[in-house]
């Protein structure tokens, strides 16, 4: 009997930003928002909860992204489908700290084994990157 263990990528980013958790949490969904126009379907609650669906083209890829645990305004975990990896899911968690929060944007990636999927990763990997620094700089200018 095999037992061989799956070997999966992660990517992490973490930023603490000069606002509240609940800033910080609700200027994130604005971005969604303005990033993407609106969502396929409604979550709950309406519109960026449990179930809310955004679909959405990144470099030739028809993706969609399904919200799959909803906390606000602590954490929100979703799906990505489309991709070419066997799976993806995100998770966006943020924790007060004073007048401070921290937030954290963390992928769990399964790859596909002949590699195809690489690009698609890094790629994926800088765009969190820069959409966390992008939250930085909104929440600082809000000052």
């Amino acid at each position: 009997m095999s037992t061989e263990r799956k070997t999966y990528r992660t990517f992490v980013v973490e930023r603490e930003l000069a606002t509240t958790r609940q800033v910080a949490w609700d200027t994130l969904h604005e971005m969604v928002l303005a990033g993407i126009g609106t969502y396929e379907a409604d979550g709950d609650p309406v519109p960026h909860g449990l179930g809310a669906v955004l679909c959405f083209s990144l470099d030739g890829l028809d993706l969609t992204e399904t919200v799959i645990s909803f906390e606000p305004p602590w954490r929100r975990v979703y799906e990505l489908s489309g991709a070419p990896v066997t799976l993806y899911q995100g998770t966006t968690a943020f924790v007060d700290q004073g007048d401070t929060c921290l937030m954290s944007w963390s992928l769990v990636i399964d790859p596909l084994p002949d590699g195809l999927g690489d690009p698609f990763i890094a790629d994926a990997e800088k765009f969190v990157t820069g959409f966390v620094d992008r939250l930085e700089a909104v929440v600082k200018s809000r000052d």
